[in-house]
């Protein structure tokens, strides 16, 4: 038994020796490579990290590793079979980066490391020492001079194409960038100086134009287009901009004024008086082509009596002002309207509509594209005018200018000294009994017996009690005497006046040709 077990434990070690002998006969060796520096360039900083390493480890500098020389480097003891991958880290003198990569260099026990241009992508060569006598040796040391820049000072600047809705910014670092007149951005990209003329390359390679310098100072593409300097980048206006212009009304409202956007330009129009007309600056082969607003002061009469009762009555009449202004000014050319948002201003009422006219209305020709129109009335008392302000754009731009016209009408100078109410009005409404008076909007009695509306911040004249009365049951306002407006043929609760297809236009404006480049052939 003795013997067996002997016997056994010889055995165990001989299966251990035979396994280790099957699984052990690599070992580690150490990785000593020679780093040549041949950068051009003295060398502060270096560190040779493998790729399994989430750091850069030793600093193998300690004082300056100068252009042409050696130095010995050991980056550490490993399998061949588990051999990783280098990557190669190096500050020049001033402290920049010369060499940083992710290339995850093989090495070999021997081997040569050798560090050139750090201009050149990525710099670095491997090879063997018998490589490195054949190919390197012979390195003569030198500072090699960063490249110098290109000159392409007669190409940057701002340019506009004469005949594309957008802009290139090109600068002195052989940068680009594109603007359309919308304002959406193409690039940045690079710019690369060629025999007699640049070419500009998105970030991806991919070229986008090459130009040429003309003798007038313009550039010009292959395909002759030209693109002009300028000195500002003007877009297309937005209800973001700035209305940091003025313009004053014509004719017998001189004194009146608005303020606009620098974007578009303003003044009086041909054939309507009091007005001012305004248009995109940069509308000329964009959709914007067919934009235009006109704010006008025109002439009414048979109004004054109904206006001043109140904005029960004033409501319906305004409704019939709106419709005879949409009338005489569109015609045979309006397909449908539809009025809404009636206001009590205070000092004025205002409502609004939305048309619907004929593509044909257009000088070109038919239109393909339906066309939209809104209108704002304004009556500011018995002046013997109201105003009219007309916002007309294709579908697409329609409520780009309709925002933009509110915003002009924010600043308009005029006011009449007029009041809707035709009494004075109260700071507070009576006290009904219930705790949401001053909160809750609804109608109420005068000691008078008119009728107002509490609106939950301030009170607007409704009508004489001999008008209307206040419904005992819904609390609502009603009309003592229906005159036979039929609001169902004006008003729609949840209307949205921008669901439905179609665009708006100016009947006073000359449109010209159509375009719809967008970016163009270059951006596809």
């Amino acid at each position: 038994m003795k013997n067996w077990k002997k016997f056994a434990s010889l055995l165990l070690v001989l299966v251990m020796c035979l396994s280790l002998a099957a699984c052990g006969g690599e070992v580690e060796e150490d990785v000593v490579v020679t780093v040549a520096n041949q950068s051009g360039q003295d060398i502060t900083s270096l560190s040779i990290a493998a790729t399994t390493s989430d750091e850069w480890g030793e600093d193998f500098v300690h004082v300056v590793f100068q252009d042409g020389e050696l130095m010995e480097v050991a980056l550490g003891a490993y399998k061949p079979s588990e051999l990783p991958g280098f990557n190669i880290l190096a500050y020049g003198e001033d402290g920049d980066v010369l060499y940083d990569t992710n290339a995850e260099f093989t090495v070999c026990n021997g081997d040569y490391i050798i560090l050139e241009s750090p201009y050149d992508n990525p710099g670095i060569t491997i090879c063997t020492s018998d490589e490195y006598d054949d190919l390197f040796a012979d390195y003569d040391p030198y500072f090699v001079e960063e490249p110098q820049s290109v000159d392409i000072s007669g190409y940057t600047g701002c340019w506009k194409m004469e005949n594309a809705p957008f802009y290139f910014v090109i600068n002195d670092s052989c940068e680009w960038a594109a603007v359309n007149l919308y304002g959406e951005e193409i690039g940045p990209g690079y710019v690369v100086a060629e025999e007699g003329h640049i070419t500009l390359y998105m970030e991806d390679g991919s070229e986008v134009i090459s130009l040429w310098q003309e003798d007038e100072g313009f550039l010009s593409d292959v395909e002759d287009n030209l693109l002009v300097l300028t000195d500002y980048l003007m877009l297309l206006p937005t209800p973001e901009d700035a209305l940091s212009e003025t313009a004053y009304f014509s004719d017998d409202f001189a004194d009146v004024s608005i303020n606009y956007p620098i974007q578009m330009t303003a003044g009086p129009h041909p054939n309507v008086h009091n007005a001012v007309n305004l248009n995109a600056v940069m509308e000329d082969g964009t959709d914007d082509y067919y934009t235009n607003i006109l704010i006008a002061f025109q002439p009414i009469s048979g109004f004054d009596p109904y206006m001043e009762k109140g904005a029960a009555t004033a409501e319906s009449y305004m409704m019939i002002m709106m419709d005879d202004f949409m009338n005489s000014m569109y015609g045979d050319y309006l397909i449908k309207s539809i009025g809404s948002d009636f206001e009590d201003n205070g000092d004025y009422y205002s409502i609004t509509g939305y048309m619907w006219l004929e593509g044909s209305i257009f000088s070109t020709g038919d239109l393909a594209q339906p066309v939209r129109a809104c209108m704002e009335v304004r009556y500011y008392g018995p002046t013997g005018y109201a105003l009219v302000a007309v916002t007309t754009a294709l579908e697409s731009r329609i409520q780009n200018y309709y925002d933009i016209c509110n915003n002009i009408l924010d600043t308009i100078s005029y006011s009449a000294g007029w009041s809707t109410a035709p009494k004075a009005r109260p700071a507070q409404p009576a006290y009904s009994g219930d705790s949401g008076d001053y909160g809750t909007a609804y109608y109420w009695y005068d000691e008078d017996g008119d009728i107002w509306y509490w609106n939950g911040y301030e009170n607007v004249f409704i009508s004489y009690g001999s008008d209307g009365y206040i419904d005992s049951d819904s609390g609502e306002y009603m009309e003592s005497n229906d005159a036979g407006w039929d609001y169902d043929d004006y008003y729609y609760d949840d209307y949205d006046p921008w669901s439905d297809p179609g665009d708006g236009w100016d009947a006073w404006s000359d449109p010209g040709d159509y375009y719809d480049d967008g970016w163009g052939d270059y951006f596809g």
